[in-house]
């Protein structure tokens, strides 16, 4: 959602996510009728758009270069991974019972590590002496997350309900990159920085769910 699924190379919010899988993990503690204590284990994946995120590195390449001519483009590379993340949750379940159901209402917090994409474009010609390498200096950014979400649960059997939920989750994920020049002489090799620069993606996703409920007690 939001600008972690824009595709606009001006926008430097831009995470060019697409959609992908969730996987919750929860336990409640009930502490009356109505409110519980719930703690949550959330694991996510979203590949990446690889044509506008290359787009966008290309076009931050000219800032140096310029455009590449077409019988080049040969020697242009760029290597993607998908969007990972981890987040470990808890916060209070407001639940309102009905005869056979049961509607719970939940706002979540907790620390959220993403797992940077890691995103690199490389231009290498062998008749040149040297080489151009934009790529992330960082592989892992710890943040904050904040989860609210709804779900309505269908007893099964005693200890077994069906849950059917939707959840809001919202974070950011700091990314922080290089571009350099690499020379290639005969006994030494020089690396010359060009630039570099961060940005602060904001994780925006939205969760339809479907699993079971197992009681203890």
């Amino acid at each position: 959602m939001g600008t972690f699924a824009n595709t606009d190379i001006d926008n430097n919010e831009s995470g060019y996510a697409k959609n992908g899988f969730a996987l919750l993990l929860d336990a409640t503690y009930p502490v009356s009728n109505h409110w519980g204590f719930k703690g949550m284990a959330m694991m996510n994946t979203n590949p990446v758009d690889r044509n506008w995120l290359g787009t966008k590195l290309e076009t931050r390449m000219q800032a140096f270069y310029p455009v590449i001519e077409e019988a080049d483009r040969e020697f242009l590379s760029m290597r993607a991974n998908s969007w990972m993340w981890n987040a470990l949750l808890a916060g209070p379940v407001y639940t309102i019972n009905f005869d056979r159901v049961y509607w719970d209402f939940q706002v979540l917090g907790g620390m959220n590590v993403a797992y940077l994409p890691q995103q690199k474009l490389l231009y290498e010609k062998p008749a040149n002496n040297w080489f151009y390498l934009d790529r992330n200096t960082s592989t892992i950014n710890v943040s904050y997350g904040l989860m609210a979400g709804t779900a309505l649960r269908f007893p099964v059997t005693e200890r077994i309900n069906l849950r059917v939920g939707i959840d809001y989750y919202r974070s950011t994920a700091k990314v922080q990159y290089e571009q350099i020049r690499v020379s290639k002489q005969e006994t030494t090799i020089l690396t010359e920085k060009l630039g570099n620069g961060s940005a602060n993606i904001p994780i925006e996703m939205m969760s339809g769910t479907i699993g079971f409920v197992y009681y203890l007690n």
